[in-house]
């Protein structure tokens, strides 16, 4: 019965093992206000740099102070194209925390494509502060692009007293898993499997003869 309940065990444990995620929070020490993203925590980035909110009084007020889930350092879009990041060898996306920088209203929508599978979805940003987002999306690539609506009154709006930073918009504390497998690495696998040999050999041990 106890070697029963200690391989339930070791099966548990491989599997929560293979389950783990990364955090990526951008609050790297190499990662300063205005730097370029271009490789970072195993990925290609396009259109993202780094902003330190507490370094620069133009983001106060702004969606890159509000956004900041865990200082220094938030990610943004540069531009009011759209943005994106990947790797060619497919991870799992958890979830994220999404902010418009000063456009309340802010509309973005996401594209993760895996080979010719495409997951979509859209979300209203604020600039007071930032959003959840859950994926839970196996993909290569995540393009963020952001839009306003047209004939309602209030759709983006400028928040009050920032700058015009258009339709930019700021991310952080992103959730990445390495992917769905649950197979944990080899180094774990053997050491948890070495422990399950050791305990089943002293309880072999400690077992009287017939």
């Amino acid at each position: 019965m106890k070697t029963k309940t200690l391989t339930a065990a070791f099966a548990a444990a491989t599997l929560s093992f293979g389950a783990q995620a990364a955090l990526l929070n951008f609050d790297d020490s190499s990662l300063s206000d205005g730097t370029t993203l271009s490789s970072y925590g195993g990925m290609t980035w396009k259109n993202i740099g780094i902003a330190t909110p507490g370094s620069n009084t133009n983001y106060n007020n702004t969606g890159f102070v509000n956004g900041l889930k865990s200082a220094p350092n938030v990610a943004a879009s540069q531009t009011d194209t759209a943005a994106s990041f990947g790797t060619t060898q497919g991870f799992l996306l958890n979830s994220g925390w999404f902010t418009s920088a000063s456009l309340n209203g802010l509309i973005l929508d996401f594209t993760g494509t895996s080979g010719a599978n495409k997951f979509s979805k859209s979300v209203t940003l604020s600039v007071l502060q930032p959003l959840f987002v859950k994926f839970d999306w196996t993909i290569d690539e995540l393009v963020m692009a952001t839009r306003c609506k047209t004939g309602t009154n209030n759709d983006c709006t400028r928040q009050p007293d920032t700058l015009n930073f258009g339709q930019r918009f700021v991310m952080d504390d992103l959730s990445i898993g390495d992917s769905n497998n649950t197979v944990p690495e080899p180094g774990v696998l053997a050491l948890l499997g070495a422990s399950l040999l050791g305990m089943t050999l002293l309880r072999r041990r400690g077992t009287p003869a017939a």
